[in-house]
């Protein structure tokens, strides 16, 4: 009785807190007036904001009453500077931290007078005002991702950030999280699986910036407990109708054709839209060397509206359809025996969401979502050893609501969010050589599934997703900033299960070596992943498990709950260079990690008892210094996991070794990588230099396993004495050119050449979670871009 009055209380909190509470979006204006040193308006007036770190630069016009507006502004620091004929040119250093209203106003001194212009103080590459680690990536850097196809850009950019480490199909992780990104769209959240064997992903060419947190997430943010990936899409309020297309070819018959077109409508609407098709002939990473049977291709559709009907209203509308449809890449044997298995994937998504603005210090959104997914997995005649068809699919559809209100120091947010969710699930596997499925030591309890007595599962079931925050960003001090928030989540997927969750962050700002010094805690809660979740915590999936007859283990997936801690510290160096350091450390319980279903591409969710993992991150960045820029990530990292395992869907015993209280390392545990590019910009033309290093994942099996891997395809890439693959690093060149450019065309060009070495890798080999994965030879491409105005 008391628990149930406990989680009544616990929902019907923030119903108290504020008639409407806050949602996650993150986007700010900037708004303000030009006048003269007697106040009359200037009209004409050239208004820049510039983002002095990632050196992305928006323009705009006073207009006739001297009034100008920057919207969709991302959180960050700026550079705000106003040119008017006659005038001296006057810049003013702001921060952007949430979305009620920048109002900045400028009184123009004439060009004659000398004296000094007072502009506000603040350090140009740091941001005093964030507790949380984090990296903003630049409009260039996403519009410049080397490849001919984007189908991956976004995962390789995010990649590039510290904390991240890679694996096969452009799944990451995140301090020692299985892909535990939370994606937040124009404020929408985005949950699911996003990868290239899950979902679409989103489509680099409608993103205009990136900024990702991987420490101190705020109480604002849940259901993932990873990193918060925010993506500010293109928007076509601020800028005239435009339009632009680009075509991309290269290596493996790659082939991709997008479109764009989008602009202000009315002084008070505007549009943006996008739309690419891709094909390749190395669609996946594969499991084999040869790169067999590995045809795909991509479909991808986005729009999005923005309406201000009132200068305190904005009505903002995004639509999404993305589809791909691909061969499973095979293994040799199987390649020679004819498989052909397909895979189908279909989401699309819609989102309204409506910002209001009561005051100068309150700000209110309301927001409705609905994103939906299918996976078919199409079967063939002469699959070995054994053949699988699976048909899934769910949607989840909810609603956000959010309240800002600004008082002196204080950024008081608070916020509901509630969804609910509908898988519906079909998968069945049979045995189609026995002899071969023995010698890959597949359990005797998955042998008894032949095609005359196929193993079948059906399921469905609703399911449901409330949370609710309030945090509050202020200054107890003049240097000290503090964020400390309260997230309470409820989930009934494939359990119920709810969690209160503090959260606390503070940054001290020493000014006069400019330097931010961090230090947070973070609890979250993230629930399994649904794609096949059904039946991964089903009676039929635990019968096959090897926990099944008497070992504890087998059990329900519970979410994942997470204490997570970090202290750091950025540095601005001489206003040259920006670095920021962070050492973290994660203690998990139900650790999530998902197992691949034997060489295919279906994953299922399972949970390890518990485990913890530490590292350090560090990223340099040197802002556009006479054409130059560059920056500098690094994470050493260890990861540990205590059995026993939870759910999945194990085909083999081997998972039986991790029992109870049975500590091993995971198929994630990277020790160290690294990342880094070089980029340099002249004229019309510009060039990069970009790398990556990854020291190699355990391969995590037993040691007469050991002995069948060293005969495998591929085995020159594992370090079998250290039980891991070898080191990897690859290194990639790009230059583009500007070759046509008039009033109304604009035409260029751009090279690659990814892994110029042409050094072999595997992500993984032979581990019992994520099998046999290689990474890509050289690859050549190219793509020819054209814009109209």
């Amino acid at each position: 009785m008391h628990k149930w009055i406990y989680r009544l209380m616990l929902c019907l909190f923030p119903i108290f807190l504020s008639i409407e509470a806050a949602g996650q979006i993150q986007i700010g204006t900037v708004r303000g007036a030009v006048m003269d040193a007697s106040g009359a308006r200037l009209a004409g007036a050239q208004v820049e904001l510039l983002n002095p770190l990632t050196g992305d630069r928006f323009v705009t016009l006073s207009g006739q009453s001297g009034e100008f507006v920057f919207n969709n502004v991302t959180f960050n620091g700026y550079s705000l500077q106003v040119n008017a004929a006659g005038f001296r040119s006057e810049t003013r250093q702001i921060a952007v931290n949430s979305n009620i209203e920048r109002i900045v106003e400028f009184r123009m001194s004439p060009a004659a007078i000398t004296e000094q212009v007072t502009t506000v103080e603040q350090q140009a590459l740091i941001n005093p005002d964030s507790t949380s680690t984090q990296t903003q990536l630049s409009q260039s850097l996403i519009r410049r991702a080397p490849g001919a196809t984007k189908s991956l850009a976004l995962q390789r950019l995010i990649a590039t950030t510290p904390g991240f480490t890679t694996q096969n199909n452009g799944l990451l992780h995140i301090r020692g999280v299985d892909d535990g990104i939370l994606y937040v769209i124009d404020g929408i959240p985005t949950v699911d699986r996003i990868d290239a064997v899950s979902a679409g992903s989103f489509d680099t060419e409608m993103i205009r910036s990136l900024n990702i947190i991987t420490g101190n997430i705020p109480a604002e943010f849940g259901g993932r407990s990873g990193a918060v990936v925010q993506i500010q899409p293109q928007s076509g309020i601020d800028q005239s109708f435009a339009g632009g297309a680009s075509l991309g070819m290269g290596s493996f018959h790659a082939r991709e054709l997008a479109a764009n077109a989008g602009g202000k409508l009315h002084r008070t609407f505007g549009v943006y839209f996008n739309g690419s098709t891709s094909i390749s002939d190395r669609f996946l990473d594969p499991i084999d060397l040869g790169n067999f049977n590995n045809r795909g291709g991509t479909g991808k559709l986005n729009a999005r509206a923005d309406w201000h009907p009132t200068e305190k209203d904005i009505l903002l509308i995004d639509i999404a359809a993305n589809g791909a449809d691909f061969h499973v890449t095979n293994r040799l044997k199987q390649q020679l025996a004819g498989q052909d298995q397909e895979q189908r994937l279909r989401d699309q998504g819609q989102s309204v969401s409506w910002q209001h603005v009561w005051s100068a210090n309150a700000v209110s959104n309301v927001a409705w979502f609905r994103r939906s997914y299918e996976s078919k997995l199409i079967g063939s005649e002469f699959d070995t050893p054994i053949n699988a068809t699976q048909d899934r699919r769910h949607a989840r559809q909810g609603f956000l609501a959010g309240l800002t209100i600004g008082k002196g120091s204080h950024t008081i947010k608070s916020g509901i969010e509630a969804a609910r969710v509908t898988p519906r699930e079909f998968f069945t596997f049979a045995v189609t050589d026995p002899e071969e499925a023995d010698e890959l030591e597949v359990s005797d309890a998955a042998l008894a599934f032949t095609p005359e007595n196929p193993f079948i599962f059906r399921g469905s079931q609703n399911g449901t997703w409330f949370s609710w925050y309030i945090q509050d960003t202020f200054n107890p001090t003049k240097n000290l900033r503090v964020n400390a928030g309260l997230r309470y989540d409820r989930s009934t997927m494939p359990v119920t299960d709810d969690q209160l969750s503090p959260r606390i962050g503070a940054a001290w700002t020493i000014v006069r070596t400019h330097t931010v010094l961090r230090a947070s805690f973070n609890r979250m809660f993230m629930p399994p992943q649904v794609e096949n979740l059904l039946l991964s915590n089903s009676v039929e999936a635990r019968q096959l498990s090897p926990f099944a007859e008497g070992n504890p283990g087998g059990a329900e997936i519970h979410p994942e709950s997470v204490s997570a801690y970090e202290v750091g510290f950025a540095q601005d160096l001489a206003g040259l260079v920006r670095l920021d350091v962070a050492f973290w450390h994660r203690n998990f319980r139900n650790f999530d990690d998902p197992n691949v279903f034997f060489g295919t591409t279906i994953a299922f969710p399972n949970s390890v008892a518990k485990g913890f993992a530490r590292g350090l991150d560090v990223r340099l960045d040197i802002p556009i210094y006479k054409g130059w820029s560059s920056f500098i990530s690094y994470t050493n990292g260890r990861i540990l996991q205590t059995g026993p395992i939870n759910g999945g869907l194990f085909l083999t015993d081997e998972a039986i070794e991790i029992g109870p209280g049975t500590k091993f390392l995971p198929d994630h545990d990277q020790r160290n990588v690294g990342a880094f590019g070089l980029s340099y910009q002249r004229g019309k033309w510009w060039a990069s230099l970009s790398g990556r290093y990854e020291s190699g994942v355990p391969l995590e099996v037993e040691e007469d396993r050991l002995e069948d891997l060293m005969e495998e395809r591929g085995a020159e890439l594992v370090d079998f004495d250290r039980a891991r693959v070898k080191p990897w690093y690859v290194f990639d060149l790009s230059a583009g050119i500007e070759l046509i450019s008039r009033d109304r065309v604009t035409v260029s060009a751009q090279l690659d050449l990814q892994n110029l070495a042409d050094r072999p890798f595997a992500y993984n080999f032979g581990n019992p979670f994520e099998g046999t994965h290689f990474g890509h030879p050289r690859m050549a491409g190219g793509r020819l871009r054209f814009i109209f105005k």
